[in-house]
């Protein structure tokens, strides 16, 4: 064990010394490899970085496809679903105007500001119509091979606040005039006016 490593000393002596009288520089065979492994490492790791970048891209952009239809679908009906609910209001909004004209203008009473109420109930009304075709249009745009899926899903779920937003109020406005005609016809019981449920 002595002789061999004796042996192995004595070899690197003479390669070292073989290296200097040649003028070439001493670089051991470890010492290549350490020389070699940093520079490569860096675009290997990119490389593979990237790669799996692709692929988690290219997972997401499946699973969205896979979800698509149903995307579209869940935001037609919830479309659908704020339209009917503004066909509701705009029924109980046109029972209470009728109620006023048939009921209480000849009875002889009066709601002073009865025209800004009406004309607050339609201006809301204008809200939810506007609201609902951006998210109507929203919708229908929505795909999985646009730039960014998840912008358009986020935009059209804005697009529904909005139209529960303008629906809320639409709603206000059809009580406000309910609760202007019950103060002058000083009547509360539910047969008097049309209530909105």
């Amino acid at each position: 064990m002595r002789f061999a490593a004796l042996g192995v000393v004595s070899l690197s002596f003479v390669f070292l010394t073989w290296a200097v009288a040649h003028g070439k520089p001493t670089v051991l065979p470890s010492q290549a490899a350490a020389q070699t492994k940093p520079s490569s490492l860096p675009s290997v790791a990119a490389s593979a970085q990237a790669t799996a970048n692709q692929r988690l891209t290219e997972a997401k952009l499946k699973a969205c496809q896979n979800r698509e239809a149903a995307i579209q679908k869940r935001s037609i009906q919830l479309v659908r679903l704020a339209a009917t609910m503004e066909g509701t209001f705009d029924a109980i909004a046109s029972r209470v105007e009728t109620y006023y004209t048939n009921k209480v203008v000849p009875s002889g009473k009066a709601v002073g500001n009865y025209d800004a109420l009406v004309a607050a109930i339609v201006t809301q009304k204008t809200m939810i119509q506007t609201a609902l075709a951006k998210a109507q249009t929203d919708a229908t745009a929505f795909t999985c091979a646009g730039t960014d899926p998840k912008v358009q899903l986020t935009q059209f779920r804005t697009d529904m606040q909005d139209v529960k937003k303008a629906l809320k109020d639409y709603r206000t406005a059809i009580k406000d005039l309910i609760v202007a005609i019950r103060s002058v016809t000083g009547k509360t019981e539910s047969s008097a006016a049309p209530t909105s449920s």
